[in-house]
């Protein structure tokens, strides 16, 4: 096909097809410009501006502070932890963990805070699966309630690791 032809001409020829291949085609990029105006313009009819209402920088805060709720699970003891404080622990028994005096820890604490219902644990590391499951049973239910319904404690449960300071802890 192309026998009859120079060298150089052959190779102005490819320069050429290069040239062509590389330019932008800005019709068709046009075209998409157009529909996509359309399409927002069209769609923006059904959004509204959200009305954010700030505090006032007078206004007092009027509700308390949330609380952070949080039971370190340590290889001697379990520590309740309320914002990062300790609030109580429970001591182990000859080498076992206390869970009935958790639940009774657990108890108390829902009659101070009735409307609390999230709580992590926080375990060290080499807590077998065992201990967290029944720290997680003491935390989550009143296993003593009467009748036949159980009482909802702490239910919504988070997971996590123990820091290494007992001072002061941020779950």
């Amino acid at each position: 096909m192309m026998q009859g032809i120079s060298r150089e001409t052959r190779r102005a020829l490819r320069r050429v097809k290069r040239k062509r291949s590389t330019e932008l085609n800005l019709v068709s990029m046009i075209d998409i410009l157009t529909v996509l105006m359309f399409f927002l313009l069209v769609n923006s009819i059904g959004v509204s501006i959200l009305g954010i209402n700030l505090p006032d920088a007078n206004a007092s805060s009027a509700e308390p502070p949330a609380h952070n709720l949080a039971v370190l699970i340590r290889k001697d003891d379990l520590t309740l932890t309320d914002n990062g404080f300790i609030v109580k622990s429970v001591p182990s028994a000859n080498g076992a963990y206390n869970f009935p005096g958790l639940a009774d820890l657990m108890r108390e604490t829902k009659k101070r805070l009735p409307g609390e219902t999230k709580i992590t644990l926080l375990s060290e590391p080499g807590i077998s699966y065992e201990v967290l499951v029944s720290a997680m049973d003491a935390v989550r239910v009143d296993l003593t309630a009467t009748g036949s319904q159980t009482v909802e404690l702490f239910p919504l449960i988070s997971l996590g690791d123990a820091p290494a300071n007992a001072a002061k802890v941020t779950p």
